[in-house]
């Protein structure tokens, strides 16, 4: 009594009992070593999935910038009244909205200005960088708001930020330090040469603060009053109206959000109406006044791809911790099995004194030791799928000087807290499956567990009922898991089959960004007509042409259509119309055919009368049935009169999603909105391969002006499935892990229903020697296994109507009730999990009747 007494309240005899568990259970999972390979696999697949998963969750949603007090930060939105969250609601301020902001307001500690770019270009001791860089042009403020210190050097200031072009300095990223300037500890001070202007370099970052787009890790900090030097292609940015910059700012630590939302409405309300000014008419004011500004919490950053992959993390979120309960229900159906096996030997414990408690927690062990090595399997197997995705394209390549567009990087390695996470989904884990069996184990009875009669006997009268229900549970979740899976396949697949509007087969697409070079109006004209003439001699290209908006850019900007005056007609809302500037022979190199006027030709100058081509939406959505070629019409703000006049239709085209409902578009030529072909992009149409071309059209580029920055050449095929991304993603998982499900359902019901047959031999050998045949056994084994499946299916089928319809946003062109995908789910569940048991059936019905009741 006093040992036990010692034992229960020494340190050393508790760390003495758990060594001897540790080891025995280590012991025990080594003697069956296929229980423990299924097992420890089952685990790592399902926590690695949830590992690789939170990870990206954690990067995208959960984590705050690495700066002082980031729940203060707000952002600055536009807001038109949508729900959307997208990149052009927050990159629509100027910078003389930024100016009165800052001037005016009370609510604010700190407010700054950040626009951020990619450049090409940069020269380092005199060699030029082959690689764009990622350059934030930043208010004085900007480091100050953050809280952010240098780690070498010091951080730009207010004092660096007064005089247009008057400040060539630059903090630089921890990340550019080490790739350009190997880590040197003479940095500071150092230069480096951009647009021919030289910049010394105050300091570097620290490693944790890469800037505050999550995904566009900033490599230079540069004064937003070198924006004339930085953004040849559109130099007066100081002064225009044009939006191109974020704003944030940090509260005051006596001011709401909710006050500062009010104050900053009420402002921006005021410079609405200052920029109308006093005669504007009410039409005009209702324009002005449309947008509103709103705050919204800028604590973990900017993204603008939370909003698209938001539903679908959600979904594969869901679909992940499925996949981990079946593996849960599948180790515990396992450990069930097993621990039954081990009747005789809990009894023989239990009948030397050993105590409940201690075979619980003996049982109890063996599934933390489980867990421990699935979770440390599983870790791996998170670097591995982290990794893929990573390496998902969450954006396609914008068309606009107002951000960076060219590439995209998540810090996806999992740091301490993806480390606790996956250890509390360890410890979990255990607690799930490991506690039934666990208590199960406890409680068996002396005299039946000393005697194989008990044991036998017990397992003729079907002890295995919870293990029966896990079974049906896996059943059930790999068949709503398929169900998910089948629905964004069929999702993806009309996705990818929607009617374009364009040739998909032969055109190449080019991005590139003329206006970088510094050449405007006539030299810009020239430089692009230059490009379009030396690549239609390259052999194979059968036509050249391009616009400044692209094809396929994911999300699209616009205005509404209470701008449009049309003659004789009151204001029309309930659409948003965009225009796109393209060169001559456009609609033929990408396949839109011109179903009424004309095509633009070389008299369409910018000396000529302005005329456009509109789409069949706006010629509907204005004119009904009647003839638009030949009228005109005007926009507010563009002056007096309707000069605009119509000269074409053509057919609608998608250019942000397949998603997209048809809307309002109107082209212009080129040469009468040149300053718009600064960013360019290239549709060459191909007689062969269209990516065959790629490597001749960038040489060709390249003689042209070396300094021409080439962004991307891809396919429409290609961009489309990076505008695809989030429903490719959800796709592939949701089919793969439905896939890894029912293999785990059919490697549980396996190792149930061998067992079973295993504990019923001397039932078997009973009726076989009483007259059954093996067919007869057969079918019996299989029976009961055939049983669980429809019951799994059955329960499958309508929780699957019941989650799928939470999802059913998502879809497209398909329902989540669709009977097809429904009845192929239960078929391919039904054959899968079925096979399962006929290796079981066919052992039981080959069993000797002599051997089994010899044994009995």
């Amino acid at each position: 009594m006093a040992e036990l007494a010692r034992d229960l309240l020494s340190t050393s005899g508790m760390i003495d009992t758990l060594r001897q568990d540790l080891r025995y259970a280590y012991r025990a999972l080594r003697r069956s070593p296929g229980f423990t390979a299924i097992a420890v696999l089952s685990l790592a697949l399902g926590i690695g999935a949830n590992t690789a998963i939170f990870n990206v969750v954690d990067v995208l949603w959960l984590r705050s910038l690495p700066v002082t007090d980031p729940q203060r930060l707000v952002a600055f939105r536009i807001d038109d009244g949508s729900v959307k969250a997208d990149f052009w609601y927050y990159v629509n301020f100027s910078y003389p909205d930024f100016v009165r902001l800052r001037d005016r307001s009370v609510a604010f500690a700190e407010i700054a200005a950040v626009g951020l770019l990619d450049r090409a270009g940069v020269t380092i001791d005199g060699a030029a960088d082959p690689a764009p860089v990622r350059v934030a042009l930043v208010s004085g403020s900007y480091f100050r708001l953050y809280g952010v210190t240098a780690a070498r050097g010091r951080t730009l200031t207010p004092e660096d930020d007064r005089l247009p072009s008057g400040h060539p300095v630059a903090v630089i990223s921890d990340a550019y330090w080490s790739s350009r300037f190997a880590r040197r500890p003479d940095v500071v001070g150092r230069t480096f040469a951009l647009n021919g202007v030289t910049y010394s370099i105050l300091g570097v970052a620290p490693r944790a603060f890469s800037g505050d787009w999550l995904g566009r890790p900033t490599d230079i900090w540069i004064p937003i009053m070198m924006q004339p030097d930085v953004m040849l292609e559109m130099p007066g940015l100081l002064t225009r109206g044009n939006g191109w910059v974020r704003i944030v700012a940090r509260l005051k630590p006596d001011v709401t959000m909710a006050q500062a939302n009010a104050a900053t409405q009420v402002m921006w309300r005021q410079m609405k109406l200052e920029d109308a000014g006093p005669h504007a008419t009410p039409e005009q004011l209702r324009s002005w006044l449309s947008d509103h500004v709103s705050l919204v919490s800028a604590a973990k950053g900017y993204s603008p791809q939370r909003a698209p992959f938001a539903a679908a993390f959600s979904i594969l979120v869901a679909v992940v911790g499925f996949v981990l309960l079946i593996a849960c229900a599948n180790v515990a159906n396992l450990l069930l099995a097993r621990v039954t096996g081990r009747r005789r030997e809990m009894a023989v414990r239990l009948a030397l004194g050993a105590r409940r408690t201690r075979i619980v927690r003996q049982v109890l062990t063996e599934g933390v030791l489980l867990a421990v090595c699935g979770g440390a399997l599983g870790l791996l197997i998170s670097f591995w799928a982290t990794a893929a995705l990573a390496a998902v394209p969450l954006a396609p390549v914008q068309m606009d000087s107002r951000a960076a567009s060219a590439w995209m990087s998540y810090d996806l390695h999992p740091d301490l807290r993806i480390l606790a996470f996956t250890s509390a989904l360890c410890v979990l884990t255990a607690m799930l499956f490991g506690l039934a069996p666990a208590l199960r184990g406890s409680k068996v009875p002396l005299v039946a567990g000393l005697t194989e009669r008990g044991a036998s006997a017990s397992a003729r009268r079907g002890r295995l009922d919870l293990g029966k229900v896990l079974i049906i549970g896996e059943v059930v979740l790999s068949f709503v898991l398929l169900v998910a899976g089948g629905l964004f396949v069929r999702t993806l697949r009309n996705l990818t089959s929607v009617d374009l509007g364009l040739d998909r087969q032969h055109v190449l697409l080019v991005w590139t960004a003329p206006g970088q070079t510094g050449r405007a109006g006539p030299a810009l004209a020239s430089l692009c007509q230059t490009i379009l003439q030396r690549l239609s001699t390259v052999p194979g290209v059968e036509s050249v042409s391009a616009s400044n908006g692209g094809l396929l850019l994911g999300s699209v900007g616009g205005a509404p259509s209470e701008g449009i005056r049309i003659p004789g007609q009151p204001p029309k809302s309930g659409q948003i119309m965009a225009t796109t500037a393209v060169m001559p022979g456009y609609f033929a190199t990408i396949g839109l055919p011109v179903v009424a006027g004309r095509d633009f030709n070389d008299g369409d100058t910018a000396d000529a009368p302005t005329v456009q081509i509109v789409n069949e939406t706006f010629a509907r959505f204005f004119f009904g049935d009647e003839n638009p070629i030949g009228r005109h019409y005007g926009r507010y703000g563009g002056g007096a009169g309707f000069p605009i006049e119509i000269v074409g239709v053509v057919k609608d085209t998608k250019y942000g999603s397949p998603r997209d409902r048809n809307r309002m578009w109107t082209y212009s030529p080129h040469l009468q909105g040149i300053g718009l072909m600064r960013n360019m992009q290239i549709a060459v149409r191909v007689t062969g391969p269209p990516m065959a071309l790629a490597g001749r059209l960038r040489q060709e580029l390249r003689r042209i002006d070396p300094g021409l920055p080439i962004l991307k050449i891809d396919t429409v095929n290609g961009q489309l499935a990076d505008v695809l991304a989030p429903e490719r993603l959800t796709s592939a998982f949701a089919t793969l892990f439905g896939v890894l499900a029912i293999a785990m359902a059919c490697m549980g019901l396996y190792g149930v229903v061998a067992y079973t047959v295993s504990r019923r031999r001397s039932e078997i050998g009973v009726r076989m020697a009483l007259g059954a045949t093996r067919a007869r056994v057969f079918r019996t084994v299989a029976a009961d296994s055939a049983v669980l499946v429809v019951i799994g299916i059955t329960i499958g089928a309508a929780l699957a109507l019941a989650l799928t319809r939470l999802v059913s946003s998502q879809l497209f062109g398909v329902s989540a009730a669709d009977p097809v995908i429904l009845v192929g789910a239960a078929l391919l569940t039904a054959a899968v999990v079925a096979t399962a048991s006929v290796i079981p059936a066919h052992q039981a019905s080959r069993i000797d009747p002599m051997m089994a009741l010899r044994t009995e």
